[in-house]
């Protein structure tokens, strides 16, 4: 995810290596060394051991890496399990080929940060990366730091070869926007199911909300991508109070893979989308809304009543954007999703974990264990958290009436840029964590807390790799997301949806998908 940047003023001035130092050590701040610095693990990690780590995962891969007396991240992670840690942050765009070359010169970094889960099952079988099986055992903490879902797309033929990279964020990109000085202007509640929803995009439309006497206002506007998928514009959320979402959204229930693309439910769904545009409830430039910043216009100008935006829209320098474009700042609040027919109730589904940290098949036991002790102090120390979360004591941070408080807002615009390589050390902030994103607006906070209750967990679809021989693949889901939009635009009626599962089945042969589902979930050991 791209973090937001915003804009800082200046503290303080910047004191000598020991000041900081110091105060990472004193009796509020971070101690180094890791609260388990027990004498047992003291011999433990009683040799030195060089480590080297490719990071790819960096929240900014333009940062240069500082010199280590100057590195406070680094220092601590060094100090913390004894090793001395040479970390390579390959540029944006470079990394693929970098890590190749390395690979095919010998030369495997023993820690690598890995982007999918394809590229973690690729190098495993390259015989590139080490089976953590045998040793994750070892770590109760750093496996109870990460859910489920997340340690389950690191497995690959029953052995897990790699540690989650870190949380995805979720519960603030799809928020539910609605207009509440409309919603009081026509006497009207917070809708809780899609009926009540679609009384008020009707009322929104028809009824004039804004006053100006004219016909100008929609109940809606959502979009699709370049490529006509449907999924992060908004029509997506619609589907999920129908509990069904396009490609790849598979579920299994029952021991069985459920397409949710082409269930029975989705046709319902369909309808319900259908139902707004004869209402012409939707705004008609919903054909052309293709990229995140055209939806943004929509929102900046008003003249739509429900909206699924980025939470952080409700901040100050996108409130003043509104100001501009539209003249006023509406009263847009985030509101929870309604409740469908059966019992659906989502924000969206948590986000496939797809980043991990692997360790080089080249590595030995003792440098195994080595490196899984560091992701373990990394991820799971209480007291070194806000370090690499946050940033430097004293400077992104600090200790404000006995609580910790991210200070990066008020930062100044040459504070930030001497300080951009801490974005290399952010991976253990947590993904539900409001005060790493530092705020400026109370009503983001609570929006981003409240959706937190609404995320799904991640779809098991997600684990799905592409099989090679399937060469209909690509047509496919472009015959898919190309139906979806012909049925809820009324281009084809919903009369021929059972055309359209056997269109899939005799031209597209969706029964080489459905098998290769069942064949790879039975190798995940989610179904029998």
């Amino acid at each position: 995810m791209q973090l937001k940047k915003v804009s800082f003023t200046i503290l303080t001035a910047i004191v000598g290596l020991g000041a900081l130092l110091a105060a990472c050590t004193d009796k509020e701040g971070i101690k180094p060394g890791a609260s388990s610095n027990s004498q047992s693990e003291s011999n433990k990690f009683a040799t030195k051991m060089k480590i080297s780590m490719f990071n790819q995962g960096t929240f900014n891969a333009a940062a240069p890496i500082p010199p280590r007396e100057e590195d406070i991240q680094r220092q601590m992670l060094e100090k913390a399990v004894n090793i001395d840690l040479d970390m390579m942050v390959p540029q944006a765009g470079q990394a693929t080929t970098k890590l190749n070359t390395l690979i095919a010169g010998g030369d495997i970094p023993d820690l690598l940060f890995l982007k999918s889960r394809a590229d973690l099952a690729q190098y495993y079988d390259q015989g590139v990366l080490a089976d953590l099986t045998p040793y994750l055992d070892q770590f109760p903490e750093l496996q109870k730091r990460f859910g489920k879902d997340s340690w389950d797309a690191t497995s690959y033929l029953g052995k897990t070869i790699g540690v989650p990279g870190y949380d995805n964020v979720n519960g603030i990109s799809r928020s539910f926007f609605i207009r509440n000085d409309w919603l009081k202007k026509l006497n009207m509640k917070v809708p809780t199911t899609p009926d009540e929803l679609f009384e008020v995009m009707k009322a929104f439309t028809e009824k004039d909300p804004d006053g100006n006497g004219k016909n100008d206002t929609y109940g809606f506007i959502g979009g699709m991508n370049k490529e006509g998928n449907l999924q992060t514009y908004g029509f997506d959320s619609l589907m999920w109070m129908f509990g069904v979402n396009p490609p790849s959204a598979i579920e299994v229930k029952d021991n069985k893979p459920v397409f949710l693309f082409i269930d029975p439910k989705m046709k319902e769904a369909l309808a319900y989308i259908n139902k707004m545009m004869t209402a012409k409830v939707v705004d008609p430039d919903w054909v052309t809304m293709n990229t995140p910043d055209l939806l943004d216009q929509k929102l900046f100008k008003g003249k739509v009543g429900f909206m699924i935006r980025d939470a952080r829209r409700l901040e100050p320098d996108y409130q003043q954007k509104m100001k501009e474009i539209g003249g006023e700042i509406p009263e847009w609040i985030v509101i929870p999703p309604m409740k469908g027919p059966y019992g659906d109730q989502i924000v969206e589904r948590k986000s496939f974990q797809g980043n991990s940290w692997a360790i080089s098949k080249k590595a030995d036991k003792d440098k195994i264990i080595r490196i899984l002790s560091m992701l373990e102090y990394l991820f799971t120390d209480k007291e070194a958290y806000p370090n690499f979360a946050y940033g430097i004591k004293g400077i992104h941070w600090d200790i404000v009436d006995g609580k910790i408080k991210n200070k990066t807002s008020e930062l100044s615009k040459d504070m930030k840029e001497k300080y951009l390589w801490v974005d290399h050390y952010r991976m253990p902030r947590r993904g539900d964590d409001a005060e790493y994103f530092s705020f400026q607006n109370p009503k983001t906070t609570e929006a981003f807390t409240n959706n937190q209750q609404y995320v799904g967990p991640t779809l098991p679809g997600n684990l799905l790799t592409a099989d090679p021989s399937d060469t209909l693949a690509a047509d496919r889901t472009r015959f898919i997301n190309e139906s979806l939009v012909k049925f809820m635009s009324g281009k084809d009626p919903l009369t021929n949806w059972d055309n359209f599962l056997k269109t899939l089945d005799t031209k597209f042969d969706m029964q080489t998908y459905k098998d290769t589902a069942v064949k790879q979930f039975k190798e995940a050991g989610l179904i029998k």
